[in-house]
């Protein structure tokens, strides 16, 4: 009798192992499935970051490695386009650094001067409801009306 039940639990014991080896596969497929679905709703939420940089001009006795720089990037999310941009001066000669934010809507070209001394950041939007239809930028150095202005970085939409 006691090699019976043994036999029997085993058994018993063995289907049941089977029987959770057969359903893993399942769960396992519907647990995937239900995160690609979560993962996808997610990257749908986000936005898609576009970049954008350039370098100052440089003066006399300056090296390339010397220009102020700016980067930044910029999406549209809800009706709206968002900036962010940091300019940085590496000289470090106690010049002011100068990004010139010029954007075009419906009413002509409109300018933002951002203005930092070393390190600075700017975030900012604008609404695309003006006819909001492109953009340009481009960053000087100087203490006075010679700001060594690099190129203009220009997007339209």
């Amino acid at each position: 009798m006691s090699k019976l039940r043994s036999v029997l639990v085993g058994t018993a014991l063995a289907g049941a192992l089977a029987a959770g080896i057969a359903a893993a596969p399942a769960q396992a497929a519907t647990a995937s499935a239900v995160s690609t679905a979560s993962t996808a709703s997610v990257s749908q939420a986000q936005y898609a970051k576009h970049w954008f940089s350039g370098y100052s001009s440089f003066g006399r006795g300056e090296s390339r490695g010397e220009r102020s720089e700016y980067k930044g990037y910029w999406y549209y999310s809800n009706g709206r386009y968002y900036f962010d941009i940091e300019a940085r001066d590496h000289d470090r000669d106690r010049e002011n650094t100068y990004v010139d934010f010029s954007y075009h809507d419906n009413g002509g070209w409109h300018t933002r001067r951002f203005a930092t001394g070393g390190h600075g950041e700017w975030k900012f939007n604008i609404s695309a409801r003006g006819g909001f239809d492109g953009f340009r930028t481009h960053i000087g150095e100087g203490n006075n009306r010679d700001f060594d202005w690099g190129n203009y970085y220009r997007h339209s939409f």
